[in-house]
């Protein structure tokens, strides 16, 4: 066996109640091979939904800003527990007080300025934002910082505006730069502080990719305040069955194999959260439906169109889902001519091989294809936003409705609803499409009439 596998191998996790009542979920790692770094190369508490990402509880139901709720947008504030801040056992440290700021001044440039007390401006601050801001960027979460954190014992006090953030972090002596290792901790809902071990400077400070070892860290602590738990994804080689990690960001262990979470993450914390467009009122009404813009003849309009693959760039923005069989999408596109048009709703997700924390050394993963999980039904709408023009949900799990060549004769605003008879989160593609002329009109539904088939086929 190579060194890099047996490297890989080492990493481990280690999952289990800390001293006070709430629940931390630990993040261990022994290092990251050399021939990844580039990327080139607990279970479910809903035992209802598919295996498709694993959850623990139903993530933040009241915070500093209201009330949030499964399926429901969130809220939250993050804030920096000042250095001094005594931080208790959690796994086999003692408790001592928090050197996070200290530490992360003596990894970057500046030293303790410019900014003071004020972190924001710190050559750091950036790089933590940005963990917080990739998560508001995939799902209905809106992250605030706090620049306030009085010093209150974590993990037993909640967010307080003004007063200290729901997300809290800071820093310790964990158990050394020693592998395999516990790179950081991170408490659950509704108690959701983390800390990191400041005695792993090789990590922490290692600046490739932006410092991503540091923000992948984050990131995946962030996950578990947010009520995701770890799950495993095997990869297996060609000579051997030796698994590794790396597929997905709330795995056990460290990856620079891609940067923030992939689509399993985004998956799960979208059936906590909703996705973006159920922030500040949602789409789940006419009224605040999401415009796709203006039709033009021969054109097409699409959302959704990022959720095809497991691997995630950090670019990737454009997933869309209906969390549970309550959730309604509402969508709303113009015309400024009579046109025929055709609607295609096709659910999205790669397959792949997944599993709760363990199931990589026994054997126990399943292949999972996340296209397949909810039984979508579309609908096109007219003016007034409850009007139905045609309705479909003729087919089931990971097959496509679509409507077909309906004329509207009045310009205007029109409407599309998509729900779900599933009680889980499935992503989906969603296309509005202006009809050509009669000439290509046979191409296109010869077109849509292939889809069906290949989906049946595939069925």
């Amino acid at each position: 066996m190579s060194s890099i596998k047996t490297w890989l191998l080492l990493l481990v996790v280690v999952l289990m109640c800390a001293t006070s009542p709430a629940r931390a979920c630990f993040f261990c790692s022994c290092g990251v091979s050399e021939l990844h770094i580039d990327g080139s190369d607990e279970g479910s508490d809903e035992e209802s939904v598919p295996s498709a990402y694993r959850t623990q509880g139903s993530g933040w139901g009241t915070t500093s800003s209201g009330y949030s709720g499964i399926g429901n947008p969130a809220i939250l504030t993050w804030s920096i527990v000042p250095d001094g801040t005594t931080l208790p056992r959690g796994v086999s440290e003692p408790a001592s007080d928090s050197n996070l700021i200290e530490f992360l001044d003596g990894l970057h440039h500046g030293g303790e300025s410019p900014g003071g007390d004020d972190y924001t401006q710190r050559a750091w601050w950036g790089l933590m934002n940005s963990a917080f801001e990739r998560w508001s960027q995939v799902a209905g979460l809106t992250f605030n910082y706090e620049p306030e954190d009085d010093g209150a014992s974590m993990p037993t006090n909640r967010g307080v505006l003004g007063t200290r953030g729901d997300h809290r972090i800071g820093g310790h002596y964990i158990d050394g730069d020693v592998r395999p290792s516990n790179l950081a901790y991170n408490y659950f809902p509704s108690y959701s502080d983390m800390v990191i071990d400041t005695s792993e400077a090789g990590i922490f400070g290692n600046s490739e990719q932006n410092y991503l070892r540091f923000r992948n860290t984050l990131t995946h602590e962030i996950g578990h305040g947010l009520g995701l738990a770890h799950l495993e994804s095997v990869d297996t080689t060609d000579d051997d069955d030796d698994h590794v990690f790396g597929t997905f960001l709330m795995e056990p262990t460290l990856s620079v194999n891609f940067d923030g979470p992939q689509f399993d993450d985004i998956l799960g914390i979208q059936r906590l959260y909703g996705d973006v467009y159920e922030k500040d009122g949602g789409n789940d009404t006419a009224s605040t439906a999401t415009s796709l813009g203006a039709l033009a003849f021969g054109a097409k309009l699409m959302i959704g169109t990022d959720a095809d693959d497991q691997y995630v760039a950090y670019t990737d923005v454009d997933f869309v889902s209906i969390d549970d069989n309550s959730d309604v999408d509402f969508f709303r596109f113009t015309i400024d001519a009579p046109m025929q048009i055709s609607l295609l709703l096709e659910p999205k997700g790669p397959t792949y091989l997944e599993g709760a924390q363990g199931s990589a050394d026994n054997g126990r993963q399943d292949l999972l294809d996340t296209s397949a999980l909810g039984d979508l039904s579309l609908a096109l709408l007219a003016m007034d936003g409850s009007t139905t023009i045609e309705l479909q949900n003729t087919f089931g799990l990971g097959l496509d409705e679509w409507i077909e060549e309906v004329t509207l004769t009045d310009p205007g605003e029109y409407f599309v609803r998509i729900g779900s008879t599933t009680n889980a989160a499935q992503m989906y593609q969603l296309s509005v499409i202006s009809v050509p002329e009669p000439a290509s009109l046979a191409i296109l539904s010869a077109g849509l009439l292939g889809i069906v088939r290949w989906r049946r086929r595939r069925a």
